[in-house]
């Protein structure tokens, strides 16, 4: 008998040495892991702030004014092209004048603009003819040679200093953009809005 007590006894102790009662602490470790679960929504909260702030910035972007361009084809205006030119780049403007008068701007005479309500076609050399665009990329010396080659016209991007005095490129501001001529005549304190 003594021999199957012992057994019982064994029994019993590896009964009250099993680990459920550490299990049943290992359950306590769970509201824990909630608390970290609890903390996803402060994650969503910056996510949805985030989302909000750049949105508004996306708009103000969309409205950039060196994206637009310029159409320019034999019935447009003289008139309606300036203004279209000041209007983009505002601190410098387009001439636009008959092809002799490149040889008076030689002789250091004066040059007058054609008339502001004729119309490319209605001017230009009748051997020429076709369509040029106008962006804030286009050096200007390419615009000007465009006007010749395309119109048969000679054309001159100006501009008028902060004293009063209205010049036409040359020389290195030939080579520069569109865009970034008239950011330098803003810097310089030229004037705006000068189209006539």
């Amino acid at each position: 008998m003594v021999a199957t007590k012992k057994p019982a006894v064994k029994t019993a102790t590896k009964k009250n040495t099993t680990t459920k009662p550490t299990a049943k602490k290992t359950t306590t470790i769970k509201p824990a892991a909630k608390k970290t679960t609890t903390a996803k929504p402060a994650a969503k909260k910056t996510t949805v702030a985030k989302t909000t702030t750049t949105k508004p910035a996306a708009k103000k972007v969309a409205p950039a004014k060196t994206i637009v361009e310029i159409s320019v084809n034999g019935n447009k205006k003289i008139g309606t092209l300036m203004k279209e030119f000041n209007k983009q780049f505002p601190y410098i403007r387009l001439g636009i004048f008959y092809s002799y008068a490149r040889q008076e701007v030689a002789k250091g005479g004066t040059i007058y603009n054609i008339d502001a309500d004729k119309t490319l076609a209605s001017v230009r050399r009748a051997d020429s003819g076709g369509d040029i665009s106008i962006s804030g990329n286009k050096k200007i010396k390419t615009l000007e040679q465009e006007f010749d080659k395309v119109f048969g016209l000679y054309a001159q991007v100006c501009y008028t200093t902060k004293d009063g005095h209205r010049y036409y490129t040359s020389g290195s501001a030939d080579e520069m953009t569109l865009s970034a001529f008239n950011k330098k005549c803003e810097a310089d304190g030229c004037k705006k809005g000068e189209w006539k």
